[in-house]
């Protein structure tokens, strides 16, 4: 009687390790998989460093001009001159001053 009582704990301690087992495979599975497929997980991860990269690309193109601009604005400021340099190439005119268009010879 002892020993096929003894046989059943010991089937019923395999049953559960197995099950223990197979439990612990299982979630080591569903975690690694979350974490490198999910929402958060690796690959996402990746996908927005690179988008951050071309964000600061960007964002550095877009001081550059930023600070290009400003200078412009500041040469224009010391010298008036250039404004009207810059006026006269987009076809402006001072006021009093009369325009001369000539036709093409054909």
């Amino acid at each position: 009687m002892r020993s096929v009582r003894r046989q059943q704990v010991r089937q019923n301690r395999k049953s559960r390790n197995l099950v223990l087992l197979t439990f612990c495979v299982l979630l080591f599975l569903y975690l690694t998989v979350s974490l490198v497929i999910g929402d958060r997980g690796l690959l996402k991860y990746i996908q927005l460093k690179s988008i951050k990269a071309q964000y600061l690309a960007e964002t550095s193109t877009l001081e550059k001009q930023n600070r290009d601009m400003k200078g412009q604005i500041e040469s224009f400021k010391k010298t008036p001159d250039l404004v009207e340099e810059l006026a006269r190439e987009y076809g402006m005119t001072k006021e009093g001053e009369l325009i001369y268009k000539f036709k093409d010879a054909p």
